[in-house]
């Protein structure tokens, strides 16, 4: 059952990411006159956003996946798909011309661009907004109220993988505390493989307390109505942006505007909502540059508190 979702996890990022949907009306239209159909569309990928997919299995699906978009909507040649390993091989494939679209965390992206010009073009509305706000959550009943009540507790925290942003929002809070390091401050500190898990650990004291992404928080309490009973809320970030998708400066704009327009319409296609409402994702929408300051702000933050403790010591 998981490595079927995986497989099929890899296809539905890759048909949300990228946007390569069967299209009709003005896309095709716009697809025809500028003769981009000759295009060998090459879709980049950061291994990062599979990290719990064994690499071979999640190629395969995306090819043969993209391979069935791509006649869909008239290309003549099969897209490549490429998995980049690491910062380094995304860098050397961006320069030398490798990709024409590339997904990768944001993180990723900010470490680049001033390095590669990149722009982002469509993110995954619940990768934006309060559902990416991430949270510090307790039992009502634990006499927990503020962050530093949680020294000396159980802390369950999700996959760096995933959500590297969260580990670096909980090293704010530790910082703000005077710490550094997680085992100083908490009794405990693990890795929960989901936020699901997390919260029901929670919910069922076998943890203090979970750090998760509100989006994750607020499908589980439409599930289970008691969480909103049992569970409290006791930090919480600011909007932190997930995933996004760019193409190099430069593409060609007809063929960018091609897969923008199928990416933004995906939510009307009674597939296309079957697929997000599995994954509870509501569709794809455009980029916005202020999509970033929740993420940049918290990275400020952070070099500055790194700073002021390395003055200290």
């Amino acid at each position: 059952m998981r490595a079927s979702r995986t497989l099929l996890l890899g296809m539905i990022t890759l048909c949300l990411l990228t946007g390569m949907l069967p299209l009709a009306g003005p896309a095709r239209s716009a697809l025809n006159q500028t003769d981009v159909s000759k295009t060998v569309v090459k879709v980049g990928f950061s291994s990062n956003m599979f990290p719990e997919s064994d690499q071979k299995d999640a190629r395969l699906a995306m090819e043969l996946w993209s391979n069935e978009l791509s006649r869909s909507m008239g290309f003549e040649y099969s897209p490549q798909t490429i998995i980049f390993n690491n910062s380094t091989e995304m860098l050397n494939g961006i320069r030398k011309g490798s990709v024409t679209i590339i997904a990768l965390p944001v993180l990723e992206y900010l470490k680049m661009r001033d390095t590669v010009q990149l722009v982002p073009f469509t993110v995954a509305a619940n990768h934006v907004g309060k559902s990416r706000q991430f949270v510090l959550i307790t039992r009502r009943d634990s006499g927990i109220r503020t962050f530093a009540d949680m020294r000396g507790k159980s802390l369950l925290y999700l996959p760096s993988a995933n959500y590297e942003v969260s580990h670096i929002w909980l090293d704010v809070l530790l910082m703000h505390e005077g710490k550094h390091d997680r085992n100083s401050f908490f009794r405990l500190a693990t890795e929960s493989p989901s936020a699901s898990k997390a919260i029901m650990s929670v919910f069922f004291k076998q943890a203090d307390g979970a750090i998760v992404n509100r989006g994750a928080l607020d499908a589980s309490a439409s599930l289970n109505p008691q969480l909103v009973n049992q569970l409290s809320v006791v930090a919480e970030s600011k909007p932190l942006m997930g995933n996004v998708t760019c193409v190099p400066q430069g593409i060609n704009e007809h063929l960018k505007r091609t897969i923008q327009h199928a990416a933004l319409h995906l939510h009307e296609k009674a597939t296309g909502r079957q697929i997000f409402t599995l994954f509870h994702i509501d569709r794809a929408i455009e980029f916005n540059a202020s999509y970033l300051d929740g993420i940049e702000e918290l990275i400020r933050e952070r070099d500055s508190l790194r700073l002021k403790q390395g003055r200290r010591k």
